[in-house]
């Protein structure tokens, strides 16, 4: 379901739910004739304000459903395929015999993106994940790069960085993310 479609079905919903508690509002104030509303008429209009009430506390994770949505399929390959991309690695220096002592940033790299695989988008965090998620591409670029003696050795550095940055914000909102 697209992004408007889903922001136009919460708001209808939310109209719904507006009209019924101003048309249960209108019947109570019908039902009162100078000695009080009735018990149940007034139980009736509180239980839709509490409807309504309830409805609007899930709205914003209704209307950011979309986009949660896209960043955990996002955050879901990203992670696997820098995963193949750093097992491609290993195998290609192994083939070319030209490790040149690179195993020690390509298997690190290889069990980090291991351990992102179960990563999940949740409403708070969703955004931070995903741009972790663009970020490691950049960085497997980089040590593949690297790596294949393309750029220089001295981007270590800048990958080590970049690979606590990531770190950081793909761990962003994880206890709320649970």
């Amino acid at each position: 379901m697209g992004e408007t479609q889903t922001e136009h079905l919460v708001h209808q919903r939310h109209q719904e739910l507006v009209r019924a508690v101003a048309d249960q509002h209108a019947r109570t104030v019908t039902q009162d004739h100078g000695d009080g509303v009735p018990d149940e008429a007034f139980d009736a209009l509180m239980e839709s304000a509490q409807t309504l009430m309830t409805y609007e506390k899930q709205m914003p994770a209704l209307l950011a459903e979309p986009e949660r949505a896209r960043s955990e399929r996002i955050i879901f390959w990203s992670w696997r395929i820098q995963s193949s991309v750093a097992f491609t690695l290993i195998v290609t220096m192994y083939l070319l015999g030209s490790a040149g002592g690179w195993y020690f940033l390509v298997v690190p790299y290889l069990l980090a993106t291991f351990f992102g695989w179960p990563l999940k988008a949740a409403v708070n965090n969703h955004l931070a994940r995903r741009n972790a998620s663009f970020a490691l591409h950049v960085l497997g670029v980089l040590l593949a790069l690297v790596v294949l003696g393309v750029v220089v050795p001295w981007l270590v550095a800048v990958l080590v960085i970049g690979w606590f940055v990531v770190a950081v914000a793909a761990a962003d909102g994880q206890e709320a993310g649970k």
